[in-house]
């Protein structure tokens, strides 16, 4: 008989220790899904509403470049027209419209912002371009952020699409012989090189100057998940990339500006900061080795994220001047001016 109960006994401290393990387990799955849910959320929705009028900050930082656009861009707001178009899944976008002051002229200069910033962070960008070429400017507000709808982020995928939009209402302005030059930075950069890989890549866009590429948005996630957690990264982005799959129906992957980067027919300018952990120069050189076509890639040693014009302005001019003038003289080549 004491063998018996001593046998019941283990048996029930063996079931006991199962059950705390797989509540224990289950305990920790709840809670790692429940942090990587907020992470999800923290990476791809916007916060609503959005504002319905952008108003000039009641400050504003004019010692710095960016800051001297804004300025410049909140000044003169009355040049700048407010336009919408719509988008392939419906999403309304808007944008700022400064047309040239030649009527004749066929060059359009596209301007995608980063994330989580606004149209008036690339003015410095549009009067720079306005200074090395006859152009009319337009401004984005990426989906999600300024006035236009969505009140998702993909960091690319969607916002890539979104910029057909943008090439139809230049097209309808300007002719389908137009000329369009894409200036972006960080996300918005992104954004723009992963239209370019596209089969169907509007024939009027002649070049890409992208400042502080994102390489992938595996590698993006990788360089930025908050430090305070002790999981593997690989954890937390295959759980995002399920639950992206699930939510959006896309896989994490396709938002890479580096595997496919071969596919691109147009010049590119690529610009880094040799201090940027957000883009690493390692991640936006995998970009610039994989291009196959006129390509230059110019780092600035002691700029951070999206830092480089603000370092480097007059080496930066320059490398715009000479990227314009190769343009110009590709489209001579091929019979487009």
């Amino acid at each position: 008989m004491p063998d018996n109960s001593s046998a019941v006994t283990a048996i029930l401290v063996a079931v006991l220790i199962v059950l705390l393990v797989i509540l224990i387990g289950g305990g920790l799955f709840v809670l790692f899904m429940s942090y990587t849910d907020k992470l999800f959320k923290r990476i791809f929705r916007r916060p609503k509403p959005l504002p319905q009028v952008d108003r000039s900050p009641k400050k504003i930082d004019r010692s710095t470049i960016i800051g001297r656009g804004k300025n410049w861009f909140y000044t003169f707001h009355n040049e700048w027209l407010g336009v919408r178009v719509t988008s392939f899944d419906g999403c309304k976008l808007s944008g700022y419209y400064r047309p040239s002051s030649d009527s004749t002229c066929r060059n359009m200069v596209i301007l995608v912002h980063g994330y989580d910033e606004s149209p008036a962070e690339m003015a410095a960008y549009a009067r720079l371009m306005m200074r090395k070429v006859q152009c009319h400017c337009l401004i984005t507000h990426m989906r999600g952020h300024g006035m236009s709808g969505g009140k998702n982020f993909t960091w690319g995928l969607m916002e890539s699409v979104d910029l057909d939009a943008w090439y139809e209402f230049t097209k309808r302005r300007l002719g389908n012989n137009c000329r369009i030059y894409l200036v972006a930075r960080g996300a918005g950069a992104t954004a723009c090189l992963l239209a370019a890989q596209q089969k169907e890549f509007d024939r009027c866009v002649c070049g890409i100057i992208a400042d502080s590429p994102m390489s992938s948005l595996n590698a993006f996630l990788r360089n930025n998940l908050p430090n305070s957690t002790k999981m593997p990264p690989e954890w937390l982005i295959g759980s995002i990339r399920k639950s992206a799959q699930r939510q959006f129906g896309f896989d994490l992957n396709r938002c890479d500006a580096a595997t496919h980067a071969s596919s691109i027919k147009i010049p590119v300018l690529i610009f880094q900061g040799g201090e940027d952990e957000v883009t690493t120069p390692s991640d936006t050189r995998e970009i610039y080795d994989n291009l196959r076509c006129r390509k230059r890639m110019v780092i600035v040693n002691n700029a951070k994220h999206m830092e480089c014009y603000e370092k480097s302005q007059a080496m930066y001019e320059r490398e715009v001047q000479k990227f314009i003038e190769s343009c110009i003289v590709r489209l001579v080549k091929i019979g487009r001016l």
